[in-house]
């Protein structure tokens, strides 16, 4: 692994010169340092953070912690990652499967006393939302360790709670509502969790907006098989719904395949819509039309807001957190 005598000696000047063009701390010649930039990259070197936390008593790494192993969370975590890296800090994930406080609380504690210099918590579903947060915060905060909340599947008015960088999903399942109804449909309905707002507000906001009374399907649950069934019964309905908004792509897709079962025609009979824009969304047949969530968006700006905290900025006038629209991907199947 390169070192700094090893730079000095490719770019031809002192340590000194090559410290001062790494740290940006000083004037250097603009040729001097194109020659020490060159050297970084045909060596590869990258810096000793465990050598630079020792000397300088400031640790280099950012600790996060997840509630799950989802795709879209790990798109997340990947351009979180990305952004901290550039800044020379390492990321240290936990995974914590188990929703209890009982359990949870002592691992905040633990990732605190490992000294990071800032910690990321991603948010699940509501009820970590609910039932985790809160007692985890009240540990952070406590710790004046500056941190960032990524996508709490909570509420409107909890997300307001913690400096958080969230997704308006409400905002796009209303928009979603309202192209189904330009494109003709008369009777739309919601498939998915009633105990979950952040999509269900938009639907009813939308349909109050159209002057419609929602249509809430049975909701069998997440698993494939008892969907798919909930599709064929719903294919066997005389007077059905002729749109069909699902909670989430995985929900949409089961569905799809028990409207096919029943010989429904999607999109010529029902019309649906999903949301995640999963991989699997672009293989459907129909192609499944689907709301797309800003993964990377959301990664980086919550790299953005933790740096910044540790670079011991002002709290901006209209607070740390922030929020992403969706948007709408039109396939298909709608």
């Amino acid at each position: 692994m390169a070192n700094l005598r090893d730079l000095a000696a490719a770019a031809r000047v002192s340590i000194r010169t090559v410290n001062r063009v790494l740290k940006n701390d000083g004037y250097v010649h603009a040729q001097t340092r194109r020659a020490v930039e060159a050297a970084v990259r045909k060596l590869g070197y990258r810096p000793n953070l465990a050598a630079r936390a020792l000397k300088t008593a400031k640790s280099h790494f950012i600790a996060v912690l997840t509630f799950t192993e989802d795709e879209l969370r790990m798109a997340q975590v990947a351009a979180l990652e990305q952004r901290l890296r550039q800044a020379d800090y390492l990321v240290s994930m936990t995974f914590h499967f188990e929703f209890r406080q009982k359990q949870a609380a002592p691992i905040v504690q633990e990732l605190i006393g490992q000294n990071p210099a800032g910690l990321v918590v991603l948010g699940h579903d509501p009820f970590v939302a609910a039932h985790v947060l809160p007692a985890l915060m009240t540990l952070v905060l406590r710790s004046r360790l500056p941190y960032v909340v990524i996508d709490p599947k909570a509420a409107r008015n909890e997300q307001t709670r913690y400096d958080a960088v969230t997704i308006d999903r409400g905002r796009g399942v209303r928009e979603a509502v309202h192209y189904l109804a330009k494109r003709g449909a008369r009777r739309i309905a919601f498939l998915g969790p009633q105990d979950d707002r952040t999509r269900l507000e938009g639907y009813e906001q939308a349909m109050t907006e159209l002057g419609r009374r929602p249509t809430i399907l049975d909701f069998p649950g997440a698993e494939i098989e008892p969907l798919r069934a909930a599709g064929r019964r719903f294919a066997a309905q005389k007077a059905r719904p002729d749109a069909v908004l699902a909670h989430s792509d995985y929900i949409a897709l089961a569905f799809l395949t028990g409207l096919q079962d029943g010989g429904v025609k999607v999109p010529e009979e029902v019309a649906l819509i999903g949301f995640d824009d999963r991989p699997a969304a672009h293989f459907s047949r129909p192609a499944l039309t689907t709301i797309a969530q800003p993964s990377k968006e959301i990664g980086q700006t919550g790299a953005e807001i933790i740096l910044r905290k540790i670079a011991g900025e002002k709290r901006p006038r209209a607070g740390w957190s922030q929020s992403f629209p969706t948007r709408l991907v039109l396939r298909e199947s709608a």
